[in-house]
């Protein structure tokens, strides 16, 4: 059985069990360690807890199409690097490391300057750490990794070599946080690559980060180093996820440490949530300003850490290949090679340039807080612009950003739903969508009048009529009878749907006055005989109801003759005996001024 050995500099032993004298670095990632309760990583946390915390660079650096491109996110440095990388920019503490040719290379995060190389001994670089000094390499093939420290000279340090995936590193103090088997993090010393303790967790764990100069590991969610750290096992660690999240492409938080990534930039690359673990002032962790900002190609979504609710919504200039979170608000950068410092609500705080177009961006923000900017433009408001912005192929965005939409109570939304439904740039699933919605909203009435008032015209650029069905609909339940001439005036325009017509002329019998009485006796006498769909033919059928209640005798004798003519079609002859039943011949409204006074004549003539 193996054991855990005492760490190299300080001799302070961690634990030691039944076994060997002495743990073989090859046997560093041996599966058939027993659970020791979280003793060993008890102690090795209670070792490390009072040494200065692992540094942050906070530095942004880009892959362009030659090499590198950093910058201290003050704005006091810029540099860029010649090379044709072959890994992300790997930011671990002073330093950039990256794969480039057969070498591992390290650069000085603030300058640019090399710090040291080593050859990568036929293997690809998959993650790395510094702990100040001391870095931490995980490098691997499909059949083997290799942890390796290497000194702040380029000196190769401490080794373990393992056919079981590693994961990302991290480092503190002299030794290296390794994950493994998605379970487990060996603690490893620099020195020999000699495990002195382990973790083991009841969750996925792959990465091990330094954030903020604290160590966190995990994958879907993160754990934190701390006194608590012993109760991994027991899921009672210090520990934060995020929220359910429906977003558009399924972004992940945390990449998938053990796979090598590469500098080739893909989609996955552009779709992202970036948050930071936090530690609030009761001592809870949590997730930084309460927000998480998730990226879809250049759309930026803003969202409740504990809810998942959307706050806000950004359309970048182009596309955001990466960033961090901050300890509150985000830099982030776009493929033009602009860094964004924006706010926990949106807002731009500041901005700087890389000089060159950049594919990917790995950013190091430590415990910086981005400072607070002016509220943004209300949340309806960013939506409908952000919309504006989007380019057909963003079907997705469109789709979630509508979706938002109908959950909003601003009056705003009533006009964006009406302009995307007669917009021939939205796709027609999407179109019906917002129909959908635009049927259901409650306020907005202003901006439903307005849209009734247009009219398909080619000359004057009208390439859609607007959404008469959904518009007649809500009117209809807020009983707005303004709406019933613009209603009315529709019946008879053919560039309407028939599906639309059918909603207008069923609004018309609840919101029809006598003013109506001639557009509905027209639309009645041209399709009460020519109705040859089934919209068409409810259409006929509420035409006739609405003319019943606003028309008095002219308009009953006017169905009656109808419901008697062979030549009506007979799925609404046989509709309009029942109407005529339901409503009575003495209760007569009068009809609207200008239409005929009703006599048998009059009302056979007008079918």
């Amino acid at each position: 059985m193996s054991r855990l050995v005492s760490l190299a500099r300080g001799g302070f032993v961690l634990l030691a069990s039944c076994g060997g004298a002495h743990l073989e670095s090859s046997r560093g990632f041996d599966s058939g360690w027993q659970n020791d309760s979280g003793r060993s990583i008890a102690l090795l946390e209670q070792r490390l807890r009072g040494l200065p915390l692992a540094p942050n660079a906070r530095v942004v650096v880009g892959v362009t199409e030659t090499g590198l491109a950093g910058a201290r996110l003050d704005g006091a440095s810029h540099w860029t690097h010649q090379g044709r990388v072959a890994s992300p920019p790997m930011i671990a503490g002073k330093l950039v490391i990256v794969a480039e040719g057969d070498q591992i290379l390290a650069l000085d995060a603030s300058s640019g300057a090399r710090a040291w190389s080593i050859g990568n001994r036929g293997l690809a670089l998959v993650g790395a750490a510094n702990d100040g000094v001391n870095s931490a390499l995980v490098l691997a093939n499909p059949h083997k990794s290799l942890f390796l420290a290497v000194s702040d000279t380029g000196a190769t340090l401490g080794s373990a070599q393992t056919s079981i995936a590693l994961g990302t590193p991290a480092a503190r103090g002299g030794i290296a946080f390794v994950p493994w088997s998605n379970q487990y993090v060996s603690a490893l010393d620099m020195q020999s690559g000699d495990e002195v303790a382990r973790l083991l967790t009841r969750e996925e764990v792959s990465q091990a980060l330094n954030i903020g100069g604290k160590l966190y590991f995990g994958q879907r969610g993160l754990l934190r180093f701390d006194e608590q750290v012993r109760f991994a096992s027991t899921n009672q660690a210090n520990h934060v996820s995020l929220p359910k999240l429906d977003l558009p492409g399924k972004p992940d938080w945390l990449d998938n440490g053990s796979l090598t990534p590469t500098s080739q930039p893909n989609a996955r690359s552009k779709i992202r949530v970036y948050a930071a673990p936090t530690v609030a002032s009761d001592g809870a962790l949590t997730l930084g300003g309460g927000t998480i900002v998730a990226s879809y190609f250049r759309v930026l979504f803003g969202l409740g850490a504990n809810s998942g609710a959307l706050l806000w919504v950004r359309s970048m200039p182009a596309d955001i290949v990466g960033g961090a979170a901050a300890a509150s608000g985000f830099v982030l950068c776009d493929a033009n090679g602009r860094v964004w410092s924006l706010a926990s609500n949106g807002a731009d705080s500041a901005s700087l340039q890389l000089g060159a177009k950049i594919t990917l961006c790995s950013a190091d923000t430590g415990a910086l807080s981005v400072a607070n900017a002016a509220p943004p433009a209300p949340l309806a408001v960013q939506i409908t612009q952000a919309l504006e912005d989007l380019e057909p192929d963003m079907a997705e965005a469109e789709r979630y950003l509508i979706a938002q939409l109908g959950k909003l109570e601003d009056p705003i939304v009533t006009k964006t739903l009406i302009d995307l439904s007669s917009s021939p740039r939205i796709p027609p699933d999407l179109r019906s969508e917002t129909r959908r919605l635009l049927g259901l909203r409650k306020n907005g009435t202003e901006y439903m009048l307005t849209a009734l008032g247009r009219h398909y015209d080619f000359v004057s650029g009208v390439l859609l009529p607007p959404p008469v069905g959904p518009l007649a609909d809500a009117l209809a339940a807020s009983n707005e009878t303004r709406a019933a001439p613009l209603l009315a005036q529709h019946l008879n325009d053919p560039a309407n749907s028939a599906e639309d017509v059918a909603h207008a002329a069923r609004a018309l019998v609840k919101l029809a006055t006598p003013s109506e009485y001639d557009d509905l006796r027209t639309f009645f006498a041209l399709y009460r005989a020519t109705a040859d769909d089934e919209a068409l033919v409810a259409a006929v059928i509420s035409c006739a109801e609405a003319l019943l209640r606003v028309g008095g005798v002219a308009a009953r004798a006017v169905v009656e003759r109808a419901a008697q003519d062979a030549m009506t079609q007979n799925d609404v002859r046989r509709e309009l005996p029942k109407l005529l039943t339901q409503t009575s011949a003495d209760t007569e409204t009068p009809p609207a001024s200008g239409a005929p006074r009703p006599n048998a004549g009059k009302a056979s003539a007008t079918q």
